[in-house]
């Protein structure tokens, strides 16, 4: 059994708990159990467009030419949304949280550094007749030089997937550069001990998997307001990127709905 050091943790802690260590029935259960519980995507409005989105088939390439021409006249195509479409096209939460650079755009304009990254957005009149325009988007690639590996990432001379970071190596900002956790003696604790193990521990990205599809519904409401539907955790993370990225105010009511899981995935929808 883990038990804080009261000593140490005396002001953050209180062993007069309410909920952990106790029995509590969710106010949600009925609904997910049951299959009744509704997601963002439940909502069907009237008229609704839908936005799908090209996505990169590399790691690392420049894009020489995009040519939307057919896609803009297959059926049911309302808008075709590029790089240079958006306002500020920068994806912005890592400095709304005092974190770090904005160095990702929302859709890719000059390379892609990742496989998947976006590239055109498709707005048509329904899922299916987005993605056959997704498929008449031409893209132009010169694939560039690769790097996979963590250690070989950090050698002179590595090829640099992101300018941001000439060095491949991510800058923490201000504050956050580092952070340091010191309790107790180690040396004493290494010296006292029966065995000591040095070994080296690798392991690969984890990413958790919701139970519902990210994404957001956006509507006209009276009096020049949106209604948004998403599957976000952190609203004022949402309405400050689209403010960023805009560069105007938003007036919209949220709707969150109901949440698959409350991690990093959700906190940007």
């Amino acid at each position: 059994m883990l038990e804080l050091r009261k000593d140490i943790f005396a002001d953050e802690r209180d062993d007069n708990l309410k909920e952990i260590g106790k029995g509590t029935q969710r106010q949600d259960m009925l609904g997910h159990v049951t299959g009744t519980s509704t997601y963002f995507d439940d909502h069907k409005l009237q008229g609704m467009l839908h936005l799908k989105v090209l996505r990169s088939p590399h790691a690392h390439a420049r894009l020489r030419r995009i040519d939307t021409t057919e896609a803009e006249r297959a059926p049911g195509v309302r808008r075709i949304i590029r790089g240079a479409d958006v306002p500020r096209n920068l994806n912005t939460l890592l400095s709304l949280i005092n974190f770090g650079k904005d160095d990702e755009p929302s859709l890719a304009v000059d390379k892609v550094r990742y496989k998947g990254e976006p590239i055109v957005a498709v707005v048509a009149d329904s899922p299916r007749e987005a993605y056959e325009a997704i498929a008449k988007v031409r893209v132009d690639y010169e694939p560039l030089p690769t790097v996979f590996d963590v250690e070989e990432a950090l050698k002179p001379g590595a090829p640099v997937v992101n300018e941001t970071y000439p060095k491949n190596t991510f800058t923490y900002h201000d504050v956050y550069d580092h952070q340091k956790l010191r309790f107790g003696d180690a040396d004493a604790g290494l010296a006292a001990a029966d065995h000591v193990l040095e070994q080296r521990y690798q392991m690969s990205p984890i990413e958790h998997a919701p139970t519902e599809t990210n994404g957001s519904i956006a509507t006209p409401d009276t009096n020049g307001r949106y209604i948004v539907y998403t599957s976000t955790q952190a609203l004022f993370f949402s309405l400050d990127i689209a403010e960023a990225q805009l560069l105007v105010i938003v007036d919209v009511v949220i709707d969150e709905g109901v949440l698959g899981v409350g991690l990093v995935d959700d906190g940007r929808a």
